[in-house]
């Protein structure tokens, strides 16, 4: 194991241990890969467990497909981070950025708030806080993001995949 600590060398100058390659060493990119490899396989595996829906009532994409899918399309770019990864050298590890943390943060706030305010009002808020907490502070493209987004994937999930938002807690306030 090599210390961090500059030792001296045959001069007396204070030099950094030079750095031998490991026995056994896996590339960052490895070890990110395999751990979500190993989500998509569990979420893979959850959804399993999903009730099948009779084909007579099966309007559009049945409710396994699509997260299969994207599962798919996660592992297959993961893959590809891990081949296109081996390529680089190993780079030394920055610190992760605190806005990673903050923005991580709002997207646990924006799940939270679906099930309250619903899906297509959390989304606007998500729209409008995001590129707040980033820095933008141009309000007219903010709002056109606000009002264009939650539209376009309300339409591609209701109209093109005819899948359909559940009811929140708010909205069932008003029935």
């Amino acid at each position: 194991m090599t210390d961090n600590n500059p030792r001296p060398d045959e001069e007396g100058k204070r030099a950094w241990p030079s750095r031998r390659p490991r026995p056994f060493h896996l590339h960052g990119d490895t070890l990110v890969g395999v751990a979500i490899l190993i989500f998509c396989a569990i979420v893979f595996g959850l959804t399993l467990t999903f009730d099948d829906v009779p084909s007579a009532l099966s309007h559009g994409v049945p409710p396994t497909q699509f997260p299969r899918l994207l599962v798919g399309f996660i592992a297959a770019l993961t893959l590809l981070m891990m081949f296109e990864g081996r390529k680089q050298p190993p780079s030394e590890r920055k610190p992760v950025p605190r806005m990673v943390y903050l923005s991580t943060a709002l997207l646990l706030v924006f799940v939270a708030l679906i099930n309250w305010a619903g899906t297509m009002v959390a989304m606007i808020l998500f729209c409008i806080a995001l590129p707040l907490l980033w820095g933008e502070r141009r309000y007219v493209p903010i709002l056109l993001l606000a009002a264009l987004f939650p539209i376009a994937v309300y339409y591609l999930f209701s109209e093109v995949m005819e899948v359909r938002f559940p009811a929140s807690v708010f909205t069932k306030l008003f029935e």
